[in-house]
């Protein structure tokens, strides 16, 4: 699967916020023409709208570290920083399920789950959970990552869904269940910034 950047953006200030989506539209454009790029999703937080989430999706950890010891990225990271905290989670992508192409979505979570016990039997049960939510009606998209160091026992998982009564449909799931029987979890509802997720691969790929 591919390699899997989650970075949490933090507002030092509040009423920073339309400057720092101006810088980080500016970015990602940029990024979106780099080898290796395949997708984004960003998000901000609905409970903290201080906070904004994005996952990048790139082939190989190698095409991203080669974007990384860019000058160009190391100039944008250096304004990043005047206006945010930024928190970053190298992860790989284990999971991957799409709905139906073309159907938009603007309801957004992002859930931060963590597994203390067996790793393996919770993505068998997130995997599961994924292909249940995708025959809900209003499903879009889901995406799971693990992290590489930064949260032992850590996950992250994106899903984006044509209305909220559509996601809280699929977490009374009986799938769903069985995943938060394996890990806490900390649910981040969102609203879209940018991203092409959802363009990212063909239904049922």
């Amino acid at each position: 699967m591919s390699f899997t950047v989650i970075n949490t953006f933090t507002l030092k200030d509040p009423a920073d916020a339309a400057a720092f989506e101006r810088r980080f539209l500016s970015h990602v454009e940029w990024m979106r023409s780099q080898p290796g790029f395949q997708a984004h999703q960003a998000v901000r937080s609905a409970d903290r709208p201080d906070v904004y989430v994005n996952l990048g999706w790139w082939e190989r950890p190698e095409d991203f570290q080669k974007v990384l010891a860019s000058a160009t990225f190391q100039e944008h990271a250096e304004e990043f920083h005047l206006i945010v905290d930024v928190e970053a989670d190298p992860s790989m992508g284990l999971v991957r399920t799409d709905g139906v192409a073309g159907e938009p979505g603007d309801a957004l979570f992002v859930d931060f789950f963590t597994v203390s016990g067996d790793t393996e039997a919770f993505v068998g049960a997130y995997r599961a959970y994924a292909a249940a939510a995708a025959a809900v009606d209003g499903f879009v998209a889901a995406d799971l990552a693990t992290s590489l160091f930064a949260r032992p026992g850590g996950f992250t998982a994106a899903t984006r869904w044509r209305t909220a009564e559509a996601a809280l449909t699929a977490t009374q799931l009986p799938a769903y269940a069985a995943v938060a029987a394996l890990a806490d979890v900390r649910t981040v509802p969102a609203s879209h910034v940018a991203g092409n997720r959802a363009e990212f691969a063909p239904a049922g790929a």
